[in-house]
């Protein structure tokens, strides 16, 4: 309540105003107070939750939140109310119906935006600045949090390791050891680097850089017998930082074929038109899309995947998960490319 009290005092406001100005209208007709209950908690309800969730939504047309049956079926109930007035026309309590119809509308409209609120279904509506802040707060800890649990778990171990080996590193067989896991220390941060913020060479072309992530990827699991074919224009240009997030993405998609799939054969492709980057990825594998138990069971749906599917929703990108003929998954992501960002990175 103290958190919501500015929506719902407005709305407590609105009501006792729109009584007043009904009393006032209706002082000379009989009993009119009697049935004004039901506005109150309509006009409490709807202002309230509206208000609530205007707070952390941008303001959107109704005809972005109700789906096409929903506005044949609102129209319908708008058509039978016209009737009804109609025929109530001449009655004495012509003020009353119209009131508790207007009411009962309004009513019906919230519960079919409570519906689709709740399913999140046919909302065009971005999350407000709030939201916004609290969710890169969120991916911040989320962030620091695997930062920390790398350097405890893979970097302090080890170094604590050799430390307590120095005592004896005048032994030969001590100083291997000691090399080996120095090196094998290096080559883990060097990967934890390049996860946290790809090298993209600018020595090399971006399909140069795309062909040498694919090639130490698949250098990666050498048990994996996986034949790969990349197709990708020699013009190709993406600018930055979308450059950055198509390295990201086929690193991450890529790396879940050789985890997860069956398969002996993966397709990438990467292009550009205009302002528009295109990328696919799919493999050969026994994984079935179009199985209803797909996203819940497979373990090709992971957090990964949920990752990429928000970061293109950001862009406002589009992103299908589809069935490669003859057998296989395929992931078709698209999303433009604005080059107002890019100026910066032209200036540096």
């Amino acid at each position: 309540m103290r958190s919501e009290k500015r929506p719902i005092l407005f709305s407590l406001l609105i009501t006792a105003a729109a009584f007043v100005i009904y009393y006032v209208m209706t002082r000379n007709i009989e009993n009119h107070i009697g049935n004004f209950g039901v506005y109150i908690v309509v006009l409490i309800f709807s202002l309230s939750v509206h208000g609530i969730i205007l707070k952390e939504k941008n303001s959107i047309p109704l005809s972005a939140v109700f789906s096409l049956k929903q506005w044949l079926l609102l129209g319908a109930v708008s058509i039978s109310v016209l009737c009804m007035v109609c025929l109530a026309f001449n009655s004495s309590f012509t003020l009353f119906l119209l009131l508790n119809l207007l009411l009962a509308l309004i009513f019906f409209c919230n519960i079919l935006l409570g519906e689709n609120l709740k399913h999140k279904k046919n909302i065009a509506a971005e999350p407000g600045r709030y939201a916004l802040a609290l969710d890169r707060l969120k991916q911040e800890e989320n962030l620091k949090t695997e930062f920390a649990n790398f350097l405890h778990d893979e970097v302090l171990q080890d170094l604590l390791s050799v430390k307590n080996m120095t005592l004896k590193s005048y032994r030969p067989e001590i100083q291997d050891i000691m090399i080996e896991t120095l090196d094998n220390l290096n080559v883990r941060i060097r990967n934890q680097m390049q996860d946290y913020h790809p090298v993209i060479l600018k020595t090399l072309t971006l399909k140069e850089n795309l062909k040498s992530l694919i090639e130490s990827i698949s250098a990666a699991f050498p048990q994996r017998s996986l034949k790969m074919s990349f197709d990708c224009p020699d013009t190709l240009f993406i600018a930055e930082p979308y450059d950055l997030l198509v390295y990201r993405l086929i690193k991450e998609l890529l790396t879940n074929i050789y985890k997860h799939s069956d398969g002996t054969h993966a397709w990438i492709t990467v292009s550009s038109k205009k302002d528009t980057v295109n990328l696919s990825v799919c493999d050969n594998g026994s994984e079935n899309p179009l199985n209803e138990k797909f996203e819940t069971n497979s373990p090709l749906w992971h957090k990964g995947i949920f990752s990429i599917k928000e970061q293109i929703s950001y862009l406002n990108g589009t992103m299908s998960i589809s069935d490669n003929s003859p057998h296989g998954v395929r992931i078709e992501i698209s999303f433009l490319m604005k080059g107002d960002v890019s100026y910066q990175y032209f200036v540096s």
